[in-house]
C-alpha cells in the first residue's frame, strides 16, 4: 500500500513537470507610447484634411458642372421651341407643295383637255381646207345668217386662242409656284437638319457632364466615407491615450475638485443655453452636410477672445487636431479631460499645469468651421459625454 501512494505521488510530480514545461508562457504585449498614439493622430488628421479638401474641390467642380448643365438645358429648351416652330413651318410647306402640286396636275389636265378639243377642231378644219368654212358660210340661209356665222367663227378661234393662253398662263405660274415652295422646302428641311445635329450634340454634351458629376459624387461619397472611417480610428486612438493617462505617462494626480460643476471656457459670453450655437446633438454638419453626432458644445466667441481652462489640471495636448483645427486637451486626472478646439492660436504648451480659468487659446475658426467660436467636450476615459452635467449648462436640441 505504501509503494502504491509513492508511485501516485511521483506520477503527479512528474505530470506537474511535463505541463510546466509543455505550457507556453504568455507573451506580453507592450501597448503604444503616447508619443505614438499622438503621431498616429497626427497622421490620420493630415489624411481627413487632405479628404476634406477634396471633398472641397470636388462639391466646387461639381457645382460649376452643373450650373454648365443647367445653361445647356435652357438653351436647348430655347433650341427645341425653334426646332418645333421650324418642323410646323416644314409641315405648311409640305402640305403647300402637296397642294400646288395637284392644281398643277389639275391646270395640266385641263390645258390638255382643251389641247384635244382644239385639235379635233383644227383637224376637222384641215381635213375640210377652205371649204370647211364655205360649209358653214353657205349653208347660212340669209345675209344675217351668213353675218352671225363669221362672226361666231371668229368668236370659236379666239375663244381657243384666249383659252389655251388662260391655261397656259395658269399652268406656267403653278409651275413657278411649285418650284419656288420646292426650293423653300428644301432650305427648312436643312435648317431642321440643323437643328436636330444641334440638339443631338448638346443632348451628347450633357450625358457627359451627368456622368462627370455622377462621377465627382462618387469620389465625393468615398471621401466622406474616408473622414468618418477616420474620425472612427480617430476616437479609437484617443481611447488609448486616455487609457496610458491613467496608466500615469501622464501625472495622475486629480485636479477636478470642487462642486462638480467645471468652468465655463469663455468669460465673454455668459454660461446659458442661450449662449450656444449648437449642443451635443445628432446634427447635419456645417461643412460636409452630412448627419452626425456632435461631440460638446459650440459657444460663439469674436476673434481673439480669451477660452479658459475649465479646471485646473495638465495639458496633454497643444496644436493642430483632425477637423477640430488649433486645439488644447487638458487632462483634470481620475479620467477626465476637456478639450478646446478651433482656436485662431494656442497659449499654453503640451506637458503645462494650467489653473482653473487660465487663458489657454484664443478664439478663431481654424479647422471645420464656419465662424469663430469655442468648441467644448468633456471627455471620461477619452469618450465624448454630454457636457451639461460638468458645466452646469442644459443642453440645446440643435
Amino acid at each position: 500500500m505504501k509503494v502504491y501512494q509513492y508511485k501516485k505521488t511521483i506520477v503527479a510530480l512528474v505530470s506537474v513537470f511535463m505541463l510546466t514545461c509543455v505550457i507556453p508562457q504568455p507573451q506580453v504585449t507592450f501597448a503604444k507610447t503616447v508619443s505614438q498614439l499622438e503621431a498616429e493622430r497626427k497622421e490620420l488628421s493630415k489624411k481627413t484634411e487632405q479628404a476634406l479638401k477634396n471633398i472641397k474641390d470636388l462639391k466646387s467642380k461639381k457645382l460649376t458642372v452643373e450650373q454648365e448643365m443647367e445653361t445647356i438645358d435652357k438653351a436647348m429648351t430655347s433650341i427645341q421651341a425653334e426646332l418645333s416652330a421650324a418642323e410646323d413651318d416644314l409641315n405648311k410647306l409640305a402640305a403647300s407643295l402637296e397642294k400646288s402640286q395637284k392644281e398643277l396636275e389639275e391646270a395640266t389636265e385641263k390645258r390638255e383637255e382643251q389641247f384635244i378639243v382644239l385639235g379635233k377642231r383644227m383637224k376637222y378644219l384641215q381635213q375640210k381646207g377652205a371649204s370647211g368654212y364655205l360649209e358653214i358660210l353657205l349653208d347660212s340661209e340669209s345675209f344675217s345668217d351668213l353675218f352671225l356665222r363669221i362672226q361666231y367663227v371668229n368668236d370659236i378661234m379666239k375663244y381657243d386662242k384666249a383659252l389655251l393662253d388662260k391655261l397656259h398662263q395658269i399652268q406656267v405660274e403653278i409651275e413657278e409656284k411649285t418650284k419656288q415652295i420646292e426650293a423653300d422646302k428644301t432650305e427648312q428641311e436643312k435648317v431642321v437638319a440643323a437643328y436636330n445635329e444641334k440638339m443631338a450634340s448638346m443632348d451628347k454634351v450633357l450625358n457627359e457632364k451627368k456622368a462627370l458629376v455622377a462621377s465627382y459624387q462618387n469620389d465625393v461619397t468615398k471621401y466622406e466615407q474616408m473622414v468618418e472611417a477616420n474620425k472612427k480610428a480617430d476616437q479609437a486612438v484617443l481611447n488609448q491615450l486616455a487609457q496610458q493617462q491613467q496608466r500615469g505617462e501622464v501625472s495622475s494626480k486629480v485636479y477636478y475638485t470642487g462642486s462638480g460643476s467645471l468652468g465655463w471656457p469663455v468669460p465673454s459670453r455668459s454660461a446659458s443655453s442661450s449662449s450656444l450655437s449648437s449642443g451635443f446633438v445628432r446634427r447635419r454638419n456645417p461643412v460636409t452636410g452630412r448627419s452626425e453626432s456632435h461631440s460638446g458644445y459650440d459657444i460663439p466667441a469674436s476673434y481673439g477672445a480669451a477660452i479658459v481652462a475649465a479646471e485646473s489640471g495638465v495639458v496633454t495636448y497643444s496644436g493642430w487636431m483632425n477637423g477640430y483645427g488649433n486645439t488644447i486637451m487638458i487632462s483634470h486626472g481620475g479620467g477626465l479631460t476637456t478639450l478646446y478646439g478651433h482656436n485662431s492660436s494656442l497659449t499654453v504648451s503640451k506637458g503645462q499645469t494650467v489653473t482653473r480659468g487660465q487663458t489657454v487659446a484664443k478664439a478663431g475658426s481654424t479647422g471645420m468651421s464656419t465662424g469663430n467660436h469655442c468648441h467644448f467636450s468633456v471627455l471620461v476615459n477619452g469618450s465624448y459625454v454630454n457636457p451639461e452635467s460638468y458645466l452646469g449648462v442644459p443642453n440645446v436640441r440643435y
